[in-house]
């Protein structure tokens, strides 16, 4: 999230809240029916994905909701800001079973999260588009009973990255306190926010690459089709659509302890055994 675009981010966000007359923590396992939660969570998304563009199309403008309804119609505002921001989608199907060499779950995700962010800031960056990480919020203390390891997780990739990827040296780095917003000692609101928009948006794809829709989520991960069809549509599509360099998604798999990388894909539907029945006619 560029810094100098995160206060436009969070007018867009709270804008979606007035609308919809919602203001508590939002996360899409809790969404289950329709309703002003859903309706802003459905913004979120919208305004997550408008985020995500780097280059604005006048011919085909992105139709941004912002929970805005007038009786049963839903109302669309024209997006024209560039806020470029990217997301990094690293995911282990298994569910670390095959790190059997790593007793910790916490370490099991503090060296994953080390090895996806070198491989995401590495694709998305440029020589003419440097990557500079002043603040990591982890949503990670309450999970794991336990600080982050920061040396784990930052120190150990800082000198293998290349020239236009930098990481902060500041003692505050990463923010791991709770993102709810509504309890006490949690993070800064606006960052409890961003992290909020994190969660509907992976658990957006999520539920698309698994195929398993919750039927009350549909309108909202449905949202992230279109971004994930330029994605699949391979490399030369996506750096030629309106989200050029903002996404990078891969998944990884460990035999014999070896990392094996590979492309993330939409999951297949079982074939399912097709059964005819054919009346014995007798002529």
């Amino acid at each position: 999230m560029p810094i100098n675009k995160k206060a436009l981010l969070i007018d867009f966000l709270e804008e979606a809240r007035c609308n919809t007359n919602y203001s508590s923590p939002l996360s899409l396992k809790d969404i289950r029916g329709y309703g002003s939660k859903h309706e802003c969570a459905r913004a979120w998304v919208s305004i997550g994905i408008a985020a995500l563009m780097s280059r604005t199309r006048v011919t085909y403008p992105y139709q941004l909701y912002l929970g805005k309804r007038s009786r049963r119609y839903t109302e669309y505002s024209i997006f024209t800001e560039s806020i470029k921001a990217k997301l990094l989608v690293f995911r282990n199907p298994d569910g670390f079973q095959n790190m059997s060499y790593v007793t910790e779950y916490g370490k099991k995700v503090e060296i994953t999260f080390r090895i996806g962010l070198k491989g995401g800031i590495h694709f998305l960056g440029k020589d003419d588009e440097i990557i500079n990480i002043e603040k990591i919020n982890f949503d990670g203390d309450k999970h794991y009973h336990r600080s982050l390891n920061r040396n784990r997780m930052i120190e150990r990739v800082r000198e293998s990255l290349r020239n236009y990827c930098f990481i902060s040296t500041r003692q505050d780095l990463i923010d791991s306190r709770s993102s709810d917003h509504s309890i006490e000692n949690s993070r800064d609101y606006n960052d409890c926010q961003l992290l909020q928009l994190t969660d509907l948006l992976v658990g957006s794809f999520r539920e698309i690459l698994s195929l398993t829709i919750n039927r009350n989520h549909k309108k909202i991960v449905d949202l992230v089709r279109p971004l994930l069809e330029r994605h699949f549509e391979g490399y030369a599509r996506m750096q030629n659509s309106r989200w050029r360099n903002s996404l990078w998604m891969s998944q990884f798999s460990v035999v014999d302890g070896k990392w094996q990388f590979e492309p993330l894909e939409i999951e297949k539907e079982p074939e399912k055994d097709i059964q005819l029945y054919l009346p014995n006619f007798n002529f």
